[in-house]
């Protein structure tokens, strides 16, 4: 089994445990997908509308 095969196969396994419920299922997976990918850093984690990690508010 390759990578591909192996994102794929998490992928489905992902959307089958949201919708059954299985959200702490989910997250796990989700978390060994990153790994996967090696897509493991900072900014996924934060406000998609920050910069360089750092969240900024519009109180104007």
């Amino acid at each position: 089994m390759n990578n591909q095969d192996r994102i794929e196969d998490m992928e489905q396994k992902i959307s089958i445990a949201y919708l059954e419920g299985h959200f702490e299922q989910a997250k796990a997976l989700e978390k060994n997908l990153k790994r996967i990918r090696g897509h493991h850093n900072l900014y996924d984690e934060n406000d998609p509308y920050s910069l360089e990690g750092r969240i900024f508010n519009d109180d104007e």
